[in-house]
């Protein structure tokens, strides 16, 4: 049985919100270049230290980057489902629990027990 157009709704109105606070979230630490973010390089100053912190800051940002870009990229696939008609059914046709969409909207797969 088909997942209900309030189930549909409630899911689509988690995913635009998820989509827009990463959005959000990116922009804050990141530079947006041809379609892809890559995180912003700190400048606190020129001695070592500064430096040094500046590198770890750098590492640590471009890890939650790719990240979010990662997961942006999966939220805005589960969107694009739902324009699709295909938002909730894996790619063999089988319908995906509401259960495990309410934990990931975006899941495009199911899990068999």
């Amino acid at each position: 049985m088909p997942h209900s157009p309030e189930f549909i709704a409630e899911m689509k109105q988690k995913l635009v919100g998820e989509h827009e606070m990463l959005l959000k979230e990116l922009t804050a630490v990141a530079n947006k270049k041809d379609g892809d973010f890559s995180a912003a390089y700190p400048d606190y100053g020129r001695n070592e230290e500064d430096n040094a912190t500046e590198m770890a800051d750098f590492v640590a940002t471009a890890a939650t980057t790719e990240a979010a870009e990662a997961r942006l990229k999966e939220v805005g696939e589960a969107l694009e489902r739902f324009e699709a008609g295909t938002y909730g059914i894996t790619s063999d046709g089988e319908l995906i629990s509401e259960e495990r969409l309410r934990a990931n909207p975006a899941a495009t797969t199911i899990i068999k027990r």
